[in-house]
C-alpha cells in the first residue's frame, strides 16, 4: 500500500477516534434545579466518582504533583512539578493539549558550592511548581514551597509561548527579616493587581504555631520588603477564635490591597483586612454551612453540611448579581469533594445575606486522599454566563456553566471608576456626578456631588462605595477603612 494511502487511513482513524472521544465525554449526570432565573449545567466532568480519575493515565500529572490550577483565556493550567511543566486542558471540552515545558532556570539561583570554590546553580525552596495563579492583568505566576525561614521563596512570571520565566519575588533573607518564625512554611500564594505595575502578593504560614500571613507590595513592577500580618484569633464568635494555626496548606485570596479571603485546613473561608482583623465569614450566618436544596430527588430531605479541609474560594459578579464559590467538603465529607455556590443578597457581599444555590457535583468528585488540600474553583464571566472551572487534587476536574437570565440583570451600565483610601479620604479615580458611602448594614454615612474625594468614615470597618460617573454609569465597591 502506498504511503499516501496509509496516511489517508491514519487521518480517517484519527478523526474517528476524536469523534468517539467527544461523544464519550463524561458529564455530571445530576440535574440542578433552576434558582429563579439562575441555572447551572455541567459541560464536562472527569472525576473519581465517574470512574475516570482513578488511574495514572487519567491524572493531569503524577499523583501528588499537580497542586495548583488556574485559568487563562478558557484554558485550565495545572502545575506539574515532577516534569517542570504546565499541563493545559481545553476548558470547553476537557481535552488535554500539549503541555508547556518551562525553562530549566525557574526556581533556581546562583550560589556558592559547598567547597566555596565556585558558583553553581541551586534549587530554591523544597519544590518548584507548587502553585499557580493568574493576576488581574492575565499574568501567569508560579510559586515554590518553603518549609522554614531559611528557605528561598520565589514567584516567577511565566511566558506561555516560550516557557521562559521572569522573577517577581526572590526572597532569600526571611530568616533575617523574621528571625522568630523558624517554622515558616508557604504552600501557596495569592495575588491581586498587575505584577508588571502595582500588585499585592500574599502567602499564609502553614506553621503549627502561627496565625500569620506575609505580604509583598509590588510598585512599578518591583516587589518591596515583605511585612507580617498577624491574624486575629482572639475576638469571640468567629471561626478563627482560639485557633493555634490555620492547618495544612492554607490558601489566601486577595480581593484588593486591603481585603483577602483566608482558607486553611482548620478554617472556613474568612474575610480579613490588611491588619489581620476578621471582617466577615460564615460565623455571621452559620445556617449557610448547611445545604437543604441540592439533595437528589430520591432523598429530598437530605441536608449536606460543609466541613473544613479543602482550601479554595473565589467571588465573582454577573451583571449586578454577586456570588461566592468555594470548596464545600473534603475527601471525608458527604458527598466527598464538592463545591458550593452562593448568591450574595446585594453589592455589600455580606455573609449574613448568603443564599445557597447548589452543591456540586451532586455525587461529589471522590474520596481519594488529597493531603495537600487543593480544591480550586476559578470563574470566567462573559455577559450573563459564568464558566466555572473546578479541580480537586487526586479526584478530578470539570467545567460547569452558570447562566443568569437577562431580565434578571440590570441594564444600568457599570462604571470603571475605582475608589481607594488615602489617609482619611476616599479618593475616586476621576470626578463623579455623585458618590455615597454606606455601612455594611445599609446605613448611609456620607454623600457628595461633583467630587473626586470624600471624607472617610471615622469608625474603622468595611464600607460600600457607590457612585454615578459623568456618563451616568454606576460603580459599586467594597472598601476597608482603618
Amino acid at each position: 500500500m502506498k504511503k499516501k494511502v496509509l496516511f489517508g487511513v491514519a487521518l480517517i482513524c484519527s478523526a474517528f477516534l476524536t469523534n468517539v472521544m467527544a461523544a464519550n465525554r463524561l458529564v455530571d449526570p445530576a440535574t440542578y434545579a433552576p434558582r429563579g432565573e439562575i441555572t447551572l449545567a455541567n459541560q464536562w466532568l472527569y472525576s473519581n466518582v465517574l470512574n475516570y480519575y482513578n488511574a495514572a493515565a487519567d491524572f493531569v500529572a503524577a499523583s501528588g504533583t499537580a497542586r495548583g490550577m488556574a485559568v487563562k483565556d478558557g484554558k485550565m493550567l495545572f502545575v506539574d512539578r515532577g516534569n517542570k511543566q504546565l499541563v493545559v486542558v481545553n476548558g470547553a471540552t476537557g481535552a488535554k493539549e500539549s503541555p508547556i515545558v518551562m525553562a530549566s532556570n525557574l526556581f533556581t539561583y546562583m550560589g556558592r558550592n559547598k567547597a566555596d570554590t565556585a558558583d553553581s546553580l541551586v534549587t530554591a525552596g523544597l519544590w518548584g511548581y507548587q502553585d499557580i495563579k493568574v493576576d488581574n492583568a492575565g499574568n501567569v505566576l508560579l510559586g515554590n514551597i518553603i518549609t522554614s525561614n531559611t528557605g528561598r521563596f520565589q514567584i516567577w512570571k511565566a511566558n506561555l509561548t516560550t516557557g521562559a520565566g521572569t522573577l517577581v519575588i526572590d526572597q532569600a533573607n526571611l530568616a533575617t527579616l523574621f528571625p522568630s518564625a523558624a517554622t515558616m512554611r508557604f504552600d501557596a500564594f495569592g495575588v491581586w493587581g498587575d505584577v508588571n505595575g502595582s500588585a499585592v502578593i500574599l502567602a499564609a504560614n502553614a506553621s503549627a504555631t502561627a496565625m500569620e500571613v506575609y505580604k509583598w507590595v509590588i510598585t512599578g513592577g518591583v516587589a518591596g520588603v515583605p511585612t507580617l500580618i498577624e491574624l486575629d484569633n482572639t475576638t469571640v464568635g468567629t471561626y478563627l477564635t482560639g485557633l493555634a494555626n490555620l492547618g495544612s496548606a492554607p490558601q489566601v485570596f486577595p480581593l484588593d490591597e486591603n481585603l483577602f479571603y483566608l482558607d486553611g485546613n482548620a478554617t472556613f473561608p474568612t474575610l480579613m483586612d490588611k491588619d489581620g482583623n476578621v471582617i466577615d465569614g460564615f460565623y455571621a450566618k452559620p445556617s449557610a454551612l448547611k445545604d437543604s436544596v441540592t439533595a437528589p430527588a430520591a432523598t429530598p430531605k437530605t441536608i449536606w453540611t460543609m466541613n473544613q479541609g479543602h482550601n479554595g474560594v473565589t467571588e465573582f459578579q454577573v451583571g449586578d448579581k454577586y456570588f461566592l464559590l468555594m470548596a464545600a467538603t473534603n475527601t471525608a465529607g458527604t458527598p466527598a469533594s464538592t463545591f458550593r455556590l452562593f448568591k450574595f443578597a446585594d453589592a455589600s457581599k455580606a455573609f449574613s445575606g448568603l443564599d445557597c444555590l447548589w452543591t456540586f457535583p451532586q455525587a461529589g468528585m471522590g474520596g481519594a486522599s488529597n493531603a495537600y488540600r487543593t480544591a480550586m474553583p476559578t470563574v470566567e464571566v462573559s455577559g450573563n454566563v459564568a464558566k466555572i472551572y473546578v479541580y480537586t487534587g487526586e479526584n478530578g476536574y470539570g467545567m460547569y456553566k452558570m447562566t443568569v437570565g437577562t431580565s434578571g440583570i440590570s441594564k444600568l451600565q457599570m462604571s470603571n471608576v475605582t475608589a481607594s483610601l488615602v489617609g482619611n479620604e476616599i479618593r475616586l479615580s476621576e470626578e463623579v456626578a455623585s458618590v455615597q458611602v454606606y455601612s455594611v448594614t445599609g446605613q448611609k454615612v456620607g454623600s457628595a456631588v461633583h467630587v473626586s474625594t470624600i471624607t472617610a468614615p471615622a469608625a474603622n470597618g468595611v464600607y460600600i462605595i457607590t457612585a454615578i460617573d459623568k456618563s451616568g454609569a454606576k460603580m459599586i465597591q467594597k472598601l476597608a477603612v482603618n
